[in-house]
């Protein structure tokens, strides 16, 4: 479960260049390198076949990454609060 915790500073550092691309100054070279260790991590978890990992990878913006990765924390949230609330 190592994985979720890179997953966090990744979604960091997508949601900086997300702020950038709003602004149209998107270092093209660092979002290529972050959407491979992203793919990486989503194939670990999902498998290469799963929506979430084909999405970002036919994707090049910083924005549909983002969604994804907050929509992936948003259901590993509920899951663990799930969790928890059985186990009390």
């Amino acid at each position: 479960m190592h994985f979720w915790n890179e997953f966090k500073p990744l979604s960091s550092e997508i949601e900086k260049l997300l702020k950038r691309d709003q602004h149209h100054i998107v270092d093209k070279s660092k979002f290529i390198t972050l959407k491979t260790e992203i793919l990486d991590i989503l194939k670990t978890l999902f498998g290469e076949t799963s929506r979430e990992y084909r999405v970002v990878k036919l994707t090049n913006s910083p924005a549909t990454v983002f969604k994804v990765m907050k929509h992936i924390a948003a259901r590993n949230e509920t899951l663990t609060s799930s969790n928890i609330a059985v186990n009390l």
